[in-house]
């Protein structure tokens, strides 16, 4: 099953809590693009519960595709899960839970 599924993580380090904010609306666009170029975009906007600045992009096409992006102070995180052939019945949720741990690791280095 694990071939099924296919995920990333990206976390950059602006040099100011300012300039991490500058970037996300750039960064929402750029993904909501390519969200649109590789499947059709079926939700888009804010959440609640997961830093500043938080963020989610769902995609049907070949499979579903969940994109979170948020930021801590000047830490900005994408967390993106792929699923392919066998999946689970709520992506969105299995991702939330990964997206919430890595929001508890973020937290926790302050």
């Amino acid at each position: 099953m694990a071939s099924n599924k296919l995920a990333h993580l990206d976390v950059t380090v602006y040099g100011s809590a300012s300039d991490a904010h500058k970037s996300m609306a750039p960064f929402d666009t750029l993904s909501r693009r390519y969200g649109a170029r590789t499947g059709r975009v079926t939700s888009v906007g804010a959440v609640r519960g997961v830093g500043d600045d938080d963020w989610r992009l769902l995609v049907s096409g070949n499979g579903p595709q969940v994109t979170y992006h948020w930021r801590r102070e000047n830490l900005v995180v994408e967390a993106h899960v792929h699923c392919f052939g066998r999946c689970p019945a709520d992506v969105d949720a299995a991702a939330r839970a990964w997206v919430d741990a890595i929001d508890a690791a973020a937290r926790a280095r302050s």
